[in-house]
């Protein structure tokens, strides 16, 4: 088969913007590409992932099409504008593309780093290139990793733990680093397989939170480790919901906000039902301030905090990366492993002390912090 690049000019303007249509090289043997990679077929993933990047026109050469292209474009999560090339011409229109190898698993982080305009030609690697696109001088072509083809079920099967490890957020605390993520990563395997959507997890974290809450306002020993236990246990499915967004390419604006604002309702309850909790326990009706301290502490930091706390959160699920402050290392669920902490050596009064204080005086940081900023 011949290929004609259409329309082409060796000139380049000296600005130049990012390369925004790419060419999706499949060899001949084709029928692993449907095969579900993280409950993602192979073909589709790497279709979302160059849409994540940045791409907007994407040309898929293949011998096979009929097999995928209706499936393509019944996928709700697809916006790229796809081309398949069945005939002998690329219509380029002299725009810059880069050309990837389909039959290895692509990295958003790569294809982005690639987007900047230039000529690059290291065919090697490549299962099938065509001779003709060596030749021209707006391809920019993006050389496969042999440890990333997946041709057989054991590839699959090491690409999908890489995959499984990789959808933390940048911004993790280091407990969510150390156990959090850990756990529920093992969650994620089980529910990648059910056809609970992101937002339903959400729901389900906000339950198991506010039933820790109710285990607290029980204001007995067994009924605080009970409490404790479940924070923990919504922690972890409060982070699976996020890994399977990210994972099944279903990240919404929406489903961000309702995940930090399901966060924030446990934690309020929580610390609510800690101080009404140990009000029935010892009939000391500080506790009852002290609880009320600790909620007002903490919804005042987060009226001024959601906005950046989304900003900070969608970046994360990206990868990028920010420098991590005062703000942040405070503004974090690691209490929640103090909590059991707490709790197992009933010292739960302790706890909601500290928290009642802690909140506030945060709060008030911040107020200042954002007065001073607006000055």
């Amino acid at each position: 088969m011949v290929f004609y690049l259409m329309n082409e000019n060796p000139s380049s303007p000296q600005t130049e913007p990012q390369i925004q249509t790419a060419v999706l090289l499949l060899p001949a043997k084709s029928d692993c590409y449907w095969q579900n990679l993280a409950e993602v077929p192979f073909l589709l993933r790497n279709t979302l992932t160059l849409q994540r990047a940045g791409i907007k026109k994407l040309m898929i050469w293949s011998e096979n099409t009929d097999a995928f292209q209706q499936k393509l474009k019944q996928d709700p999560r697809m916006n790229l504008d796809v081309e398949w090339i069945v005939d002998n011409a690329i219509g380029l229109h002299d725009t810059h593309v880069m050309v990837l190898d389909g039959s290895t698993l692509l990295e958003k982080a790569e294809i982005v780093e690639a987007m900047t305009p230039s000529t690059q030609y290291q065919t090697d690697g490549f299962h099938f290139f065509p001779e003709v696109l060596k030749e021209k001088n707006l391809i920019k072509v993006i050389p496969p990793r042999e440890s990333s083809r997946l041709i057989n079920k054991e590839d699959f099967r090491v690409a999908e733990e890489r995959l499984l490890k990789s959808v933390g957020l940048s911004n993790d605390s280091l407990m969510d680093r150390l156990i959090t993520r850990f756990i529920s990563r093992q969650l994620t395997r089980v529910l990648l397989k059910t056809s609970l959507t992101p937002n339903q997890i959400t729901f389900l974290s906000l339950l198991i939170g506010l039933g820790s809450a109710w285990c607290f306002y029980q204001g007995t020993f067994f009924s605080g480790i009970t409490g404790a236990l479940l924070l923990l246990v919504s922690a972890w499915v409060d982070c699976t919901d996020g890994e399977i967004a990210r994972l099944k390419f279903m990240e919404t604006s929406w489903g961000a906000r309702f995940d930090i604002y399901c966060d924030n309702i446990v934690h309020f309850s929580v610390f609510f039902s800690i101080g009404m909790g140990l009000f029935f326990a010892t009939g000391n009706s500080l506790y009852i301030l002290y609880g009320g301290l600790a909620v007002f502490g903490s919804l005042v930091a987060f009226m001024i905090l959601k906005g950046s706390i989304m900003k900070k959160k969608q970046a994360a699920g990206q990868g990028k990366t920010s420098e991590t402050n005062l703000t942040d290392q405070l503004a974090n669920r690691d209490f929640i492993y103090f909590l059991l902490v707490m709790a197992c050596i009933e010292r739960l009064d302790i706890f909601i002390l500290l928290t009642a204080v802690g909140s506030n005086i945060f709060a008030i940081y911040l107020m200042y912090k954002r007065n001073r900023w607006t000055q």
